[in-house]
Formats: structure tokens, sequence, C-alpha cells
């Protein structure tokens, strides 16, 4: 429906400014509207670099990303849509392996928990991790919010160019982004 393509013109703006802005390591290639499989549209990036590991940058940079799909129905529509089931399918593991498997919490909590079975771990030392996750998730989420709302008028921009040609390549996002002084985010 006409209502569903644009949200999901939204929707992908926002992962398309997300990545472009914020992310350290990712190029974007390609944004979408045209419907695919289980995917109404798509956001292609691509490493600039080829990277063995991942740094903590790097990951909240993916979490922000993801969120931002989300962000940009919210804000222009007042509502979401199963669309984001696996943005944040996606954000939520990051973000807890980032907390229970890499030691990336900012409290001291070092180490791989996942490698102790969950019946031996405290419910305070559960609470302290799942309380770390959450910070992660609302810490990214102020940053994409303020990001798209000062990024308005590029949002709308790039709305109104997915749903004129439904597909915009590399050179017609770069050129966009440039035409409004912004440039990519650098390597971290």
């Amino acid at each position: 429906s006409p209502h569903e393509r644009e949200m999901t013109a939204y929707h992908e703006a926002g992962h398309l400014i997300a990545v472009y802005l914020l992310h350290p390591t990712n190029d974007v290639f390609k944004a979408s509207i045209v419907s695919r499989r289980h995917s109404l549209g798509v956001v292609y990036s691509q490493p600039r670099e080829e990277l063995f590991t991942d740094s903590k940058e790097k990951l909240l940079a993916d979490i922000k990303v993801s969120l931002a799909g989300y962000v940009t129905e919210k804000m222009r529509f007042g509502t979401t849509s199963d669309g984001v089931a696996a943005d944040f399918r996606s954000l939520m593991k990051t973000a807890h392996d980032m907390v229970w498997k890499y030691g990336m919490s900012d409290s001291g909590l070092v180490g791989d928990y996942t490698v102790i079975p969950e019946y031996q771990l405290s419910e305070r030392l559960k609470q302290d991790l799942n309380a770390e996750t959450e910070k992660i998730f609302k810490s990214c989420l102020k940053e994409v919010e303020d990001l798209l709302q000062r990024e308005k008028a590029l949002l709308e921009r790039f709305v109104r160019e997915l749903m004129a040609k439904d597909e915009l390549e590399y050179d017609e996002i770069d050129a966009i982004f440039k035409e409004y002084g912004k440039f990519q985010a650098k390597s971290a």
C-alpha cells in the first residue's frame, strides 16, 4: 500500500543516514524500497576494509544503525511496524554479547558470563549484566533520536528520493550528503 511504501522509505532512510554519519567502518552502497523476499526494503553496507575483529565502537555503530529504522518510523508516524523485528533481534544480541561475552560495559564486569551455566550466576549478577545491556541500548537510542531530529531535512530528502526512484546507488547517496555538507564517519 502507499502507506506501507512510505513507512518503508522512512525506515530505510533512517538506516542510510545512521550508516553514513555514524558507522566508523562501513560504507552504504545502496538503498532500496523494492520488496525482496521477506523484506520491504534494505540498505546495503559493506566494510571499507577487511576486518577480522569488531571494536566496541563498531558494535555500538551496528546497534545505532539497527535502531535508526525504528526511530524514523516513530518520528514520522508515532508508531512502528513489525519491520523492526530483525533489527531488534540483531541489536539486542549485539548489546547482550558486548556485556555478557566481551567485557564491553562501563561497570567493570569483565568476562564471558555465557560459559557459566545460568543457574550458577547470582540473580544480582544477572541484574547487573542486564542493566549494563539496557544502558548500552538506551544510550544508542538517545544518540540516534538526537541525530535524526537534527537531520530531519536530510531524512525527508532521502525519503523523497526513495519514493521517486525506489533505489539509490552510492554516488547518488554520497552526492546528497555532500549537498547538505555531510561527510562519512571516520574509521575508529
